[in-house]
Parts: structure tokens; C-alpha cells; sequence
């Protein structure tokens, strides 16, 4: 079964449009808060929604949804205008939700950390239902954790030590809260952990060792100093005074130990403390750094994709007609005054549309430019040359600016950062296409061998087009694929054309069947986010039953 962003893709638009209903009724209720029918209906279609997420096992959305209906259960009708604020955050939500849907499909993969603050905005509109903490996904199980890694003390220690320890723990703790600068504030609370770490009993001292850690973490990765984190270390404090209070008693907070660790297994590999730990307790790798996580983040609340593509089309107009007036100017054709005004005008424009898109070293080129171009004279070409290279190199960037969105990539810097050549991904391009349109044709054409009563004329075409399709998979560096296409046109020749059998109509649905997941793989493939595991092993599995297994690497 295709589960995750794949199978996202069959569902898409059935999705937003069901998503759009629900967002149309949630406003309609707030302009008539006496009809609850609107907000009945709301909650159905988020419910419908979130069987539909949970079925292709999106964990984070789906998440999102138990808490949007559980804040839309708890309005209550006809109760003014007091209840807009969580009415209005649950249109928030769906927005977002779209949002993240789209980037999980250009990505290839959900990361359900993103949601965390909204779902968390849910709750908050919810009595008595806590925050989410931030390592809510991270796989690492609450209970159970090892706490004993270091050896700490069994003896009762100096009351007036740990009062003095605590202190400084604490003033460290405010200038942390305040945001007065972690450069003096960390030093003293990691002082007082250490000291604390010789102190206290083995599950405490790992617990100040653990938390010391995710101090360094905080300051030399350095991660964000979030509220929540700040809570988190508050909460260290309260933990240490129970602790000192119950002595021997005390039973360890594992919620806090967890959280302390998701933070250290965020840290820099250059941490020493935080690899010590990591090693310890053999933390699983979160599959994302916290610089990555705030880049998607900022992409998720940032332009949309289809608002990116967009510009970047525009863009592209805009650069063809630069070129065009380049071209005219060195040639010498058509009036040059008129020309060079239109490409002055055109630069300034480009240019500021650039620096407004954060392509700050493409603006900079084309801005400085474009200068030289007041005492231009015809004849100097030289100076279009240089243009020309602005012109180009900020071409480049545009057209990356819809690809890299939700793809993680710069959008600007040397060129060493940028990706294939344009005409390379044209190419790549142009070729998908073509093998679309093969394997279309093979379609037509064993669709037609049916109806017409297994007239084998109908497939004389169909190996040497399959096998074309396959030289155009081997030069995309999709071997999997084209060694199913060869198996597919194997079976074809060998078995229908050359021994003349005939297969079964339950055969040729099968191929159909492999036929399919090869153009759907295909498709995924032009945004490069298909998980081939799943599409390309029902393809494998349906050229099997026909007798033609598929052998090779299953990573390609």
C-alpha cells in the first residue's frame, strides 16, 4: 500500500477542496454563531480529513487535526463573540496545514515538528490541556530512559552547599529567562550542575550531566532559546529542590530527562559534552539540524509555492526581453537610445525585484552593472558582455526559485552553490516527457490488442518504443525503473510476439498494472519526491507474477 507523500499525491486537490469547504463553514459560523449546524457540519469535514491523513500515515498532520477537532468540539454555540479567537485559529490552521502538505510533497517526507507550535496554539485555546513539548516526535521513549551513567553520592550532603549551589543556579537561570546573554549565564548554571553531578545521588548527577550537555548545546550549536526551553530549565531548578527535599526518594521527572536529551542530540557534532552523552544513551540521529528546522519553518510561513513559481515566471519574461534588448544593442540594430533607455529601465526593475527575494549577490551584480550603461556608446561590447553575465547569472537563480522553496537549497551566493545547468534540466525535462508518451503509446497499443482480438499487429511497435523509454530511464539515473521497462518489453517480444501466446486477461493487467506505476513514478519524479520503494516494488512485484523478475540494485 503507497502511504506517506506519494500517496499524497493521489489525494491532493480532493483534499485542499475538502479543506477549503471546512474553512468556508468555519466563517459562515462566525458571521451566525446561532446556526451550530455550520459548526457540526465543520467538525465532520475535519474529522473526514483526518482519516484521510491518518490512512496515508501522515503523523504530524493528522495530529494537527485531533487537536483542531477537539477545539472545535469544545466551542460552544451561541456564546458571542468570546469564542472568535479559536474559530479563527482553526482557519489559521487549515491554512498552515495546505501549507506543510505541499511542502511534505516537494520534499518527499513529513517533518510533524513544524506543527508543533500550531498544534500547541490548539491546545492553548483549550482548558486544562498542556503544551506539546518540543521533542514530542523525536524517537526516544519516555519511561524507561537509563539514568545511572554517572556515579554521583550516596551520602547526605552539606544543606548549606547545595542552598549555595542552587543560588547560583538560579541567578544563571534569570539571566537566561531575562535574555541578558548566554555568555555569562551558562557558564554559572553549568558551574553548579558539575557540582551538583558530585553531589546528589547517580540518577540525579545523570540528570545534571544530561542537562549540563544541552547548556552547551544551547550555546555553541547554538540552538534557539525558545520558551519552551526556558521552561525546561526552570523546571531542572524545581526538580534539584525536590530532590534535595526527598532525598533517596525522590522519583525522577523522565519527561524532563527526554526533553533534555532532544535537545542535546540537536547539538553540533563540535559539542563535546553533547557527544559524550549521545554515545551514552545511543541517541537516534532526529534527521534534521536545528538550522534545517528553522529554514523549513521560515519556508513554511514564507511566500507559497505556487506565488514563487509565479514570480519566478514573471522573472523569466522579464529576463527574455533584457536579452532581447541586448542582442538588439549589439547588433546595432533598431533605435539604441530607445533600447538602451528599455534595458536601464528593465535592470532597475530586475534588480530590485531580486534584492526583494533575498538574491542579494545577483541584485549587487546587476545593480553595479547597470551603472556603466549611462556613458555606454554603441560599438562597446565589452560592457554588454558584462551584462549579459549579471544578466545570466541572475537568470539561473530565478529558475531555481520555485524548485528550491521547499527543497532546503540557497537561492543565492557562488556558483558552486548553484545546481545542474539550465539546459541540462530541460533536457531532464523534455526527457520524462518523451518516456511518458512511450509508455502512453505501449498502453494504446496492448489496449488495443484486446479489442481487437488479439491481433499481435497491434504490438510490433510496442518493444521498440519501451525500449527507448529504457535508454531514457538509464540516461536519468533511474536503473530501477528502466530494468522494469526492459522486463515489460521482454515479456512482450519473447512471449506474445515471438511464441504467439496469447496471455490471459488477468496477465495483461498486470502488465498495465507495471506500466502505471512506472508513469506515476515518473511523474512524482519531476517534482523528485516519488519514494521509489513503494511505487517501483509493485512494479518489480507485478513483472514477477508474469514471470519476469526483476534483479538488480534496489537503492537506485
Amino acid at each position: 500500500m503507497l502511504t506517506g507523500t506519494t500517496s499524497l499525491d493521489l489525494v491532493r486537490d480532493e483534499l485542499f477542496a475538502s479543506m477549503g469547504e471546512v474553512e468556508n463553514l468555519l466563517q459562515q459560523f462566525l458571521e451566525d454563531r446561532q446556526n451550530g449546524s455550520l459548526l457540526q457540519q465543520s467538525i465532520e469535514g475535519l474529522q473526514q480529513l483526518r482519516g484521510t491523513l491518518a490512512l496515508i500515515e501522515l503523523k504530524g498532520a493528522a495530529l494537527l487535526l485531533d487537536e483542531m477537532i477537539g477545539l472545535a468540539m469544545d466551542i460552544p454555540v451561541h456564546d458571542g463573540d468570546e469564542r472568535n479567537a479559536p474559530l479563527s485559529a482553526l482557519c489559521d490552521a487549515l491554512f498552515l496545514l495546505q501549507r506543510y502538505l505541499d511542502q511534505a510533497r516537494q520534499q518527499g517526507g513529513e517533518r510533524p515538528e513544524l506543527l508543533l507550535p500550531m498544534i500547541n496554539q490548539m491546545r492553548a485555546h483549550r482548558s486544562g490541556v498542556p503544551p506539546l513539548p518540543d521533542g514530542h516526535f523525536y524517537p526516544l521513549p519516555v519511561a524507561g530512559l537509563p539514568a545511572g551513567f554517572r556515579p554521583g553520592s550516596n551520602e547526605a550532603g552539606d544543606a548549606k552547599v547545595f542552598g549555595r549551589l542552587r543560588q547560583m543556579y538560579q541567578l544563571g537561570l534569570l539571566g537566561l529567562l531575562r535574555d541578558d546573554g548566554l555568555a555569562a549565564s551558562i557558564p554559572l548554571m553549568q558551574r553548579s550542575l558539575s557540582r551538583f553531578e558530585a553531589g546528589l545521588n547517580s540518577r540525579m548527577a545523570t540528570l545534571c550531566w544530561v542537562a549540563g550537555a544541552a547548556l552547551e548545546a544551547l550555546e555553541q550549536t547554538p540552538l534557539n532559546l525558545t520558551p519552551m526551553r526556558k521552561k525546561l530549565f526552570a523546571a531542572l531548578d524545581r526538580e534539584i529542590r525536590n530532590a534535595l527535599a526527598s532525598g533517596a526518594s525522590h522519583r525522577l521527572n523522565e519527561g524532563l530527562l527526554r526533553e533534555l536529551l532532544y535537545m542535546v542530540a540537536l547539538a553540533d557534532p563540535s559539542c563535546d559534552r553533547c557527544v559524550e552523552v549521545s554515545t551514552a544513551y545511543q541517541l537516534p540521529d532526529p534527521g534534521f539540524t536545528e538550522y534545517e528546522l528553522n529554514e523549513a519553518f521560515a519556508r513554511l510561513h514564507g511566500p507559497g509555492i505556487d506565488v514563487m513559481r509565479s514570480v519566478a515566471e514573471a522573472l523569466r519574461e522579464e529576463v527574455n526581453a533584457i536579452k532581447d534588448l541586448l542582442d538588439l544593442l549589439a547588433r546595432n540594430a533598431g533605435d539604441s537610445d530607445q533600447s538602451l533607455e528599455s534595458l536601464s529601465s528593465g535592470l532597475d526593475r530586475l534588480w530590485k525585484t531580486l534584492a526583494m527575494l533575498d538574491l542579494k549577490a545577483e541584485s549587487d551584480a546587476i545593480s553595479a552593472i547597470s551603472g556603466r550603461l549611462d556613458d555606454w556608446q554603441p560599438g562597446r561590447l565589452d560592457v554588454l558582455e558584462q551584462v549579459a553575465d549579471a544578466v545570466l547569472r541572475a537568470e539561473t537563480a530565478v529558475n531555481r526559485l520555485d524548485s528550491s522553496l521547499f527543497g532546503g537549497e540557497s537561492t543565492s551566493g557562488d556558483k558552486s552553490e548553484f545546481g545542474e545547468p539550465l539546459e541540462l534540466k530541460e533536457a531532464r525535462i523534455v526527457l520524462i516527457e518523451e518516456s511518458q508518451a512511450g509508455l502512453a503509446l505501449a498502453k494504446r497499443a496492448i489496449t488495443a490488442y484486446m479489442e481487437s482480438g488479439n491481433d499481435a499487429m497491434h504490438l510490433l511497435n510496442v518493444p521498440p518504443s519501451l525500449e527507448t523509454v529504457r535508454g531514457g530511464l538509464v540516461f536519468l539515473g533511474m536503473g530501477r525503473a528502466a530494468r522494469i521497462i526492459n522486463m515489460a518489453a521482454r515479456f512482450i517480444r519473447e512471449t506474445m510476439l515471438e511464441r504467439k501466446q496469447v496471455p490471459a486477461d488477468a496477465q495483461l493487467e498486470v502488465l498495465a498494472d507495471a506500466l502505471t506505476s512506472i508513469e506515476f513514478y515518473l511523474e512524482s519524479a519531476e517534482r523528485a519526491t516519488v519514494t521509489t520503494a513503494d511505487v517501483l516494488a509493485l512494479a518489480e512485484e507485478s513483472m514477477a507474477e508474469l514471470g519476469y523478475a526483476v534483479s538488480g540494485n534496489a537503492s537506485e
